[in-house]
């Protein structure tokens, strides 16, 4: 038992002494490598003219590797089917690419690796490694500069695919739904501006996409866009910008359902202030109303009496074109009227109170309004029929607590019912020293209207006011905090942002930025002046 406790504690000992020997034997690292992996050949060669391999191969000194191919390669003009291109996932010294799509006569193709090359021990890129080839005699060489803007934010987006589509008598401006460019760069993530090489003579069309499915079809559900409007005659020495936007849908109902006894939900797209509803058959329904839900994309549609049949067939006019509709019908529960606060009041924004069913009357003898000393207050009342919203405005003063009671009776919806309990809610406004001020000048401007907008840090609305010439124009009682100021050529004058249409030729609304990032602190007045020449 002794010696074989021993012979355990001499293997052992011999163990630990090789472990401490192989520590002390180990390399202690060097330099880290920075250098980019060398091309030593590529076959056929870089540039080469009347080109009829189906097999490129590339050989570099080291291994690489190919990070985030699908997104890093651009092949143009694109290739119906992407080619085969190895090292996938492991590392090799040499990329091998298998063109499996027919090459057109006489065109020169540009495949640009982006960062995707990289060795396999670091990840040191190949920069932006750009394979040239023609299958004609001639390698084209022409180029094209532009740069990529947001219409309505500071920064454009990165990697924006950037088309050229060759103005012929086969082009019309649908091509971009249905059709490959025939030149197509991405801007990846380097800076917005960009130039297009190996370009061939000839007249264009130019639209940039921000793509979700990188498939060089505009889709205008997802993608964001911008054209530059007149057509390119390349070659060219202009800088074009293409104003990157998120277009409306064509107005469009896409479908109509039942939510309860006398009540459809309708879903559609684009603008549909116009939009008419009626039922086919006049006899059925009396009275309707539409109301906006808190979903941008949906209406309810109210409607009377309550019908006992098992469809309905709804006529919809939007823009002049004319759909039917078949409403399956069941038996449902019927909406019953009730009021719930909101709760944004301030001293900039008036008491809001909205309802489960459309409002039609407001009885203000129904109706107190009292301040922290019990004094009864005057008010004014509105409703806001299309978004469903009492509104309750009066004189508000700083550091004061209101109480709003909406007994039974002071509310009368669409259907003849009243509010049968009371609403009340008491809120409160703060110093105004706890606030601050802007005081925006603007002039040299010669267009108007402009919306005068202050956004957040994230560029959300905090605030905006409508002009309708140069001068001064006040905005109050604002949050604490960082803001922006920017100005919007309200063209239209409908009061709000309106992005492009490829279709119409229409470009985004202009806007103007101070790009300062204003810190404004409590009881503050702040005063900037915008330039608009």
């Amino acid at each position: 038992m002794k010696k074989h406790l021993l012979h355990i504690l001499i293997v052992l000992a011999i163990a630990i002494t090789l472990v401490q020997c192989a520590k002390r034997g180990s390399p202690t690292g060097g330099p880290i490598d920075e250098k980019p992996p060398i091309i030593l050949r590529a076959y056929p060669d870089n540039y080469t003219r009347n080109f009829k391999n189906q097999i490129i191969e590339i050989q570099f000194d080291e291994f690489v590797t190919l990070k985030d191919l699908q997104k890093q390669l651009v092949i143009s003009p694109p290739l119906k089917t992407r080619p085969i291109i190895t090292p996938q996932g492991s590392p090799a010294k040499k990329i091998t690419i298998q063109i499996t799509d027919t090459l057109m006569d006489n065109t020169t193709y540009v495949l640009n690796f982006g960062q995707s090359i990289v060795d396999n021990n670091e990840g040191n890129a190949y920069p932006f490694y750009k394979y040239v080839f023609s299958t004609g005699k001639v390698i084209d060489s022409l180029t094209l500069k532009g740069k990529i803007t947001d219409a309505l934010e500071f920064e454009a987006e990165e990697f924006v695919n950037v088309l050229l589509y060759e103005f012929d008598e086969k082009y019309t401006d649908s091509i971009i739904y249905k059709e490959s460019p025939r030149y197509v760069l991405n801007t990846l993530d380097s800076l917005s501006t960009f130039t297009m090489e190996n370009l061939k003579e000839g007249t264009y069309k130019m639209v940039a996409l921000k793509e979700e499915n990188s498939d060089l079809r505009f889709d205008p559900l997802r993608d964001k866009m911008g054209f530059v409007s007149e057509t390119i005659k390349v070659p060219s020495d202009e800088v074009y910008e293409l104003k990157m936007y998120q277009q409306e849908l064509d107005p469009s109902i896409k479908k109509i359902t039942q939510e309860a006894e006398s009540r459809l939900y309708i879903g559609y797209t684009g603008n549909v202030e116009n939009l008419k509803i009626t039922s086919v058959d006049k006899s059925l329904i009396a009275q309707s109303r539409l109301t906006q839900l808190d979903k941008a994309d949906t209406l309810q549609y109210w409607y009377r009496p309550a019908l006992k049949q098992d469809s309905l067939m709804l006529s919809s006019v939007l823009n002049e074109e004319v759909q039917e509709f078949k409403v399956r019908l069941k038996e449902l529960k019927k909406d019953s009227l009730t009021l719930r606060k909101e709760n944004d009041f301030s001293l900039r924004n008036p008491a809001r109170f909205t309802a489960s069913t459309p409002m039609e009357k407001i009885d203000t003898s129904f109706i107190k309004l009292i301040d922290k000393d019990s004094l009864q207050l005057s008010f004014t009342t509105r409703l806001d029929r299309l978004k469903n919203r009492g509104i309750i405005d009066f004189e508000r003063k700083e550091e004061q607590k209101y109480n709003l009671r909406l007994f039974p009776g002071a509310v009368t919806d669409f259907y003849g019912e009243k509010n049968s309990d009371t609403l009340s809610y008491t809120f409160s406004t703060v110093k105004s020293t706890q606030l601050g001020n802007f005081s925006i000048t603007l002039k040299g401007g010669s267009s108007f209207p402009v919306i005068i907008q202050v956004t957040k840090k994230d560029l959300s609305i905090e605030a905006q006011v409508s002009a309708s010439e140069n001068g001064t124009y006040d905005i109050f009682y604002l949050n604490p905090g960082e803001y922006y100021i920017r100005v919007i050529y309200d063209t239209n004058a409908n009061g709000k942002y309106d992005p492009g249409n490829f279709l119409k030729g229409i470009q985004p609304e202009e806007v103007v930025y101070n790009p300062e990032l204003i810190k404004l602190q409590a009881n503050w007045d702040r005063k900037y002046t915008l330039n608009l020449k």
